[in-house]
């Protein structure tokens, strides 16, 4: 029998995800729930789910396996906490929210719960990281340098544009470069980090340009940049240590450098956001947590560094990030 799944947004990724799952042979939609109407019936319709405007309704009155919480990080409320009262199973997209003790009560909520989750943290199913972590077995990573470049998102009005809204782009969006960063380098302990508004003020409320130096527990230094002023978007980690030197091309699941002295070239076939739907959909079904490469506690660790970074941001001081 196909897992049921519900959704609590139904715009932006979540749209991406729902048209996976149209032809998807393991799950059903049955309700979609948006605060606009409009865009949940529309999202609703090809799947002939159940219309919903608010997500506590959706709980009260529906039955699912699973629930897909695809909200702005402000408009996370306890969506997650109803999940786990109703036991049903979670995948949350990126960030987790904004407040760090409602993130972590969250996360404390789904462990006593016992149920699946897995977070949106889409590159971690990325073919050219999967191949950069098999050729880099137990080698030493030394450095690991890593940006997120892009231009501003939405129209004026957008809430991503609003850091009481996004958390800036070090928390919503560079969120997967420091996903990435510590799949290489592991957990991070110390963070200090600069930024500027030279290009953007009149468009956000927050840096559009930050770089931040990371030590991790294994003893690896990364860097991190992340811009809002760039004219093409870039997402890139160049990766340094015994052997090898690789680049990683996340934005064309591209991988390309050396290792011990022979050239490395890949190309992934970059359809990382169906492989995280389909792996937790397996999850779901089989009951086997592990098929999920970013859980919550996991995920976790990377918003806690985000903060940690965004309050170097606006200290000047370095931070000691709390795993």
């Amino acid at each position: 029998m196909a897992v049921t799944i519900a959704f609590i947004g139904a715009g932006g990724i979540a749209s991406t995800h729902l048209e996976h799952l149209r032809s998807h042979d393991g799950a059903t939609v049955v309700a979609v729930c948006d605060i606009d109407e409009t865009v949940a019936r529309t999202a609703a319709q090809p799947h002939d789910a159940a219309v919903f405007t608010d997500h506590r309704a959706m709980y009260e009155q529906c039955s699912f396996d699973a629930v897909v919480i695809a909200v702005p990080p402000f408009a996370h409320t306890d969506q997650e906490q109803l999940a786990g009262a109703a036991n049903v199973d979670c995948f949350v997209e990126k960030p987790l929210g904004l407040d760090t003790a409602a993130v972590r009560e969250r996360a404390r909520t789904l462990e006593r719960a016992d149920v699946i989750t897995q977070v949106g943290h889409m590159t971690r199913y990325a073919d050219s990281i999967e191949r950069a972590r098999a050729l880099i077995g137990e080698r030493t990573v030394s450095l690991v340098d890593a940006h997120w470049w892009c231009g501003v998102p939405g129209d004026t009005d957008h809430w991503w544009r609003s850091k009481d809204h996004s958390g800036g782009q070090v928390i919503e969006q560079a969120t997967h470069t420091y996903d990435v960063v510590r799949q290489f380098a592991g957990d991070v302990t110390s963070v200090a980090a600069v930024g500027g508004e030279l290009v953007n003020t009149a468009a956000l409320d927050f840096e559009d340009s930050t770089a931040a130096v990371l030590e991790h527990e294994t003893g690896t230094i990364s860097q991190v940049s992340a811009t809002s002023t760039a004219a093409a978007f870039s997402h890139t980690v160049r990766l340094a240590g015994d052997g090898f030197a690789l680049t990683l091309d996340l934005g064309e699941d591209r991988l390309d450098g050396t290792i011990d002295g022979e050239s490395v070239s890949f190309q992934g076939n970059g359809e990382m956001y169906a492989k995280e739907l389909d792996a937790f959909v397996e999850a779901v079904d089989t009951r086997d947590q592990s098929l999920c490469r970013s859980p919550y506690d996991d995920a976790l660790a990377t918003f806690e560094t985000t903060i940690a970074v965004d309050r170097a941001l606006q200290t000047g001081k370095s931070q000691e990030v709390v795993q």
